[in-house]
């Protein structure tokens, strides 16, 4: 198959040009950075401020990155086009940083991290004040602190599913349609790619060559008609990198959320086969599938206002949620959460309540003439905690890494021609 794809406790602080060769393989974790930000190997000091940290930090969070320019977060008022919020990521995006980079706004060396446990499928916050920012006198206030008021009581990530990511740059699949709203953010970012860039926080990232827009895609290569691209371009679209690791680990943590819910043992292969339609006539009614239409529809124009489009901006499909094409298996999703009795207004990685914002961008999900879009993450959790429990199911839990060949370490699906063999354990065929 060709594989396409369309924070927060406070703790104080007061060149590791590269880490000791016993660590350079391992993972980058928040204890590592605890040990770094306590003390800077080539000083022996503290980590003083962000600019001091960034060319300390392994290569792997220094070349994955993205810029947010209008953010909703309690610190936006410090982020603007001239100087944006700065994501920094591994690869598996099991580790996140953000900071802002206007060294004139309150929340400047402000350290904020999400960082995911596997064991228990939960995204930790945290945030360092930086001895720097200590100077100044500053802190955050009790309400800019708590974390759950956009993150949830159960931390998520707060980030649009694929190909829009309003507010960031490379807002419209990772570059710059030649538009209205593309071109307004390519002047910007070609103003701060001129100056902000070169100084100060920013100096220390590393950009991949190839790209006059870098590390975004080139709008040469963009195509106004479709919102697929191939995979060799992913060194060049990191807000996509960055969706599709991120819903990787929170289907990690909506199985463990699902899996907590009253009706969930006694309904468990229910579940399974109602995804996998593993009886004729499976699927949602009528009712169901007009009223996750109808929230869909109301979603997406507040995203598109987001991005700001206006009413006389010509309509392009290319903008509306690609959710709008699924709302069968969505209808599905919400059929399972409901019958499990659990509450899945916390589910997507969107900042509203209840939204429906599941897709991360890869095309995958179609077996038999039958469309798993979606609900496929579900799947791969039902049928992976099955098989661990059950060695009856073993054989029909078979997976890959999509992206493999391309070095990343994100993109895990199931076979689901194999995994449907399954519905003869789960009481139909």
């Amino acid at each position: 198959m060709n594989w396409r794809f369309i924070l927060l406790p406070l703790l104080v602080l007061a060149p590791w040009l590269a880490p000791p060769p016993a660590l350079a393989d391992e993972p980058f974790t928040e204890a590592r950075l605890q040990e770094l930000l306590k003390e800077n190997p080539t000083t022996g000091l503290p980590v003083d401020s962000i600019s001091e940290l960034i060319p300390l930090l392994p290569r792997e969070l220094r070349e994955n990155f993205t810029f947010v320019y209008d953010s909703r977060s309690p610190f936006h008022s410090g982020i603007s086009p001239e100087f944006p919020r700065v994501i920094l990521f591994t690869n598996d995006a099991r580790m996140v940083l953000t900071f802002i980079g206007d060294e004139r706004q309150p929340g400047f060396d402000l350290l904020e991290t999400m960082s995911f446990d596997y064991e228990a499928a939960k995204f930790e916050l945290h945030a360092y004040l930086l001895p720097a920012a200590e100077r100044r006198s500053w802190r955050p206030s009790a309400e800019d602190a708590r974390c759950s008021r956009c993150h949830g009581a159960d931390a998520r990530p707060i980030f649009d599913s694929y190909p829009l990511w309003p507010g960031y740059y490379g807002s419209v699949q990772d570059t710059f349609p030649h538009d209205r709203i593309g071109q307004k953010e390519a002047n910007n970012y070609a103003a701060f790619s001129a100056k902000a860039a070169k100084n100060g926080v920013y100096k220390d990232l590393i950009y991949p060559a190839g790209s006059p827009v870098s590390p975004f895609l080139d709008p040469r290569l963009f195509h106004d008609n479709t919102v697929e691209l191939e995979p060799k371009l992913f060194p060049y679209l990191p807000n996509a990198r960055l969706g599709i690791a991120l819903t990787e680990l929170n289907r990690q943590r909506i199985y463990r959320k699902l899996s907590a819910g009253e009706g969930f043992a006694a309904n468990e292969k229910q579940l399974l086969a109602k995804l996998l339609e593993c009886r004729p006539g499976d699927g949602p009614d009528r009712d169901a599938m007009r009223s996750i239409k109808e929230q869909l529809r109301s979603e997406n124009a507040s995203r598109l206002k987001r991005l700001g489009v206006l009413p006389g901006d010509p309509k392009k499909s290319r903008d509306d949620m690609q959710e709008l094409q699924f709302v069968r298996e969505l209808a599905e999703i919400d059929w399972v959460a409901k019958r499990a009795g659990v509450d899945r207004s916390d589910w997507s990685m969107a900042m509203e309540p209840g939204s429906l914002a599941f897709f991360d961008g890869i095309l995958s999900g179609i077996y038999d003439r039958r469309s798993y879009y979606l609900k496929e993450d579900l799947i791969f959790e039902l049928l992976s905690h099955l098989r661990d429990r059950e060695p009856a199911f073993r054989k029909y839990f078979a997976w890959g890494n999509v992206f493999e060949d391309l070095g990343y370490p994100f993109g895990h699906r199931l076979d689901l021609g194999t995994a449907a063999k399954s519905c003869a354990l789960l009481g139909g065929s």
